[in-house]
């Protein structure tokens, strides 16, 4: 994966490249804590998006998009940056 963080990167693959950010979302949300678990992380994790991790985590996208895009040290989201 190595494209920008979008909506629609999905979550086992920016996990698998980037396993550090597991912490991340953890910290995000009580909810990515399942992350954890192995068989969670071959199955769910694998189909699902940042979008739909968003909804699960009770998290707006774009803040998650933006987070997860800082914790990587790339640019946010400028042009939807509320201070643009």
């Amino acid at each position: 994966m190595t494209g920008p963080v979008n909506p629609e990167t999905r979550i086992g693959l920016l996990l698998d490249e980037h396993p550090e950010l597991e912490e991340v979302l953890i910290g995000l949300s009580p909810e990515f804590r399942r992350l954890r678990n192995p068989i969670l992380r071959r199955t769910v994790a694998r189909v699902a998006t940042v979008a739909q991790a968003a909804r699960i985590g009770g998290l707006a996208v774009l803040d998650l998009v933006r987070t997860l895009r800082r914790a990587l040290g790339r640019p946010g989201l400028v042009l939807l940056d509320a201070s643009f």
